[in-house]
């Protein structure tokens, strides 16, 4: 599989039940300042943690998570969270090149707002934009190379990553 995506993801209803806790103005956000596992500083972003190192950390993933993974097929998650990109705090208009793991699993992720941002795919060399619409999934290998591209006309960019087995 190179990648997949699909529009309209979720229910509506869901989607919005979603969007309202994660685009919440007291939704608990961490600073990071990487991307991934790479030594190089990407820029400040925010992030949330759902599940990670075996165990869910957040009182939302059963309730909003676990209906996702369902959905996806999942088997077994490996580490959900939520990112913000707020586009005034980056010096940077694209994060690293990364991948979120080197071991054989699927990476998601959720588009919870419309932007010109989005996720650029590595795939043979060609460079893939995916533009971030509201209530799409992006489904590929963990192991492709990609990064984030930040809104210039939006100030905020939401997403949920999602890294699982299948």
């Amino acid at each position: 599989m190179k990648y997949q995506i699909y529009k309209d993801f979720l229910s509506p209803d869901f989607f919005k039940k979603i969007t309202d806790v994660v685009m919440y103005q007291d939704f608990p956000w961490r600073r990071r300042d990487q991307m991934a596992h790479v030594g190089d500083k990407d820029g400040m972003y925010f992030t949330y943690g759902f599940y990670n190192n075996m165990k869910p950390l957040s009182d939302f993933y059963e309730p909003y998570i676990i209906p996702i993974l369902k959905k996806l097929k999942a088997e077994a998650p490996v580490q959900i969270r939520a990112n913000m990109y707020i586009n005034t705090l980056f010096n940077f208009n694209k994060s690293n090149w990364h991948c979120d793991f080197d071991f054989k699993c699927k990476t998601a992720i959720l588009y919870l707002n419309d932007c010109d941002g989005g996720t650029e795919l590595k795939i043979n060399d060609e460079v893939i934009f995916i533009k971030a619409d509201a209530n799409k999934m992006l489904v590929f290998d963990s192991y492709v190379l990609h990064r984030g591209t930040i809104s210039k006309k939006e100030q905020i960019r939401y997403i949920i990553n999602f890294n699982y087995f299948t």
